[in-house]
């Protein structure tokens, strides 16, 4: 019998905060899982970390030679089985009611294709270093009206682990955009937003780690003007699909803010090294 959520959870070095990320999935108060995890070709002790877990929830693949970021994300994703789908990071923590909060908006709410809720940003020691806590009750927004409410320059989804989607609507839509290196969680959003609405949830669904030792991090650091432009490589994807539309006016607005986000992430990023 198919679990209702698959947490996948693609891996790569990440020895070091990868215990507490498989822990706080373990931990949830929805038993109603399957937790995928596919190393890609990990050199520290990721995979000794992976197997030290007994719990027959865990779906364990090894690929045989190295994916990347988005491809291990692909392959994470194409192992789900579940009725809804979270892509889950080695280095954060899911919020303990997350898959609960989460399904359950998505069960009542046919129409959402994809569910969102608050998060925070940590530290390597756990400690809390600002909140986003943008819905202070359960709602359901329009998914388009979202989308374009993101591409005004801030993305608005958060990090991967905040978001569920429909699995059937994923096998429509396709996997993550492998040209895309900083943006494909951005741009699945979108294409999510553009099947339909948005159920967001109060719960905080996740905290999400700043540490040097994150991929995502190792992607960005110094490596602004390439971010810069995939994320202009995404917008103008979206723009000339038509389901949003947008115009020059939305594209010249979302490099502005994009490059004024791109230079304080830099500057946190280099503060906490």
């Amino acid at each position: 019998m198919e679990p209702l959520v698959s947490v996948c959870m693609p891996v790569y070095n990440g020895e070091r905060f990868l215990r507490k990320a498989i822990e706080s999935v373990l931990s949830q108060s929805l038993e109603d899982f399957e937790l995928i995890i596919c190393d890609d070709c990990s050199a520290d002790a990721s995979v000794a970390i992976i197997r030290s877990f007994e719990d027959c929830r865990i779906r364990f693949f090894e690929n045989s030679g190295n994916l990347g970021l988005v491809g291990n994300w692909n392959e994470a994703v194409s192992h789900a089985t579940g009725r809804y789908v979270k892509l889950m990071m080695q280095d954060d923590i899911l919020g303990r009611d997350a898959l609960l909060r989460q399904s359950d908006l998505l069960e009542k709410n046919p129409q959402a294709s994809m569910s969102v809720g608050n998060t925070s940003v940590i530290d390597v020691n756990d400690r809390v270093i600002f909140e986003r806590h943008r819905f202070p009750e359960d709602v359901v927004e329009d998914g388009k009206k979202f989308a374009r409410k993101s591409l005004r320059g801030r993305n608005i989804f958060c990090e991967p682990p905040n978001h569920m989607f429909r699995r059937d609507l994923i096998d429509k839509l396709g996997l993550y955009d492998k040209s895309l290196i900083y943006t494909p969680d951005w741009d699945m959003c979108i294409r999510m937003c553009e099947a339909g609405d948005v159920a967001c949830t109060s719960e905080e669904v996740m905290r999400f780690r700043i540490s040097d030792t994150q991929e995502t991090s190792r992607i960005y650091h110094g490596k602004v003007g390439n971010a810069n432009r995939d994320s202009d490589r995404m917008f103008i994807k979206h723009m000339n699909s038509g389901i949003l539309k947008l115009g020059r006016f939305d594209f010249f607005r979302f490099r502005f803010v994009i490059r004024a986000a791109a230079v304080a992430r830099s500057a946190v990023l280099a503060f906490k090294r």
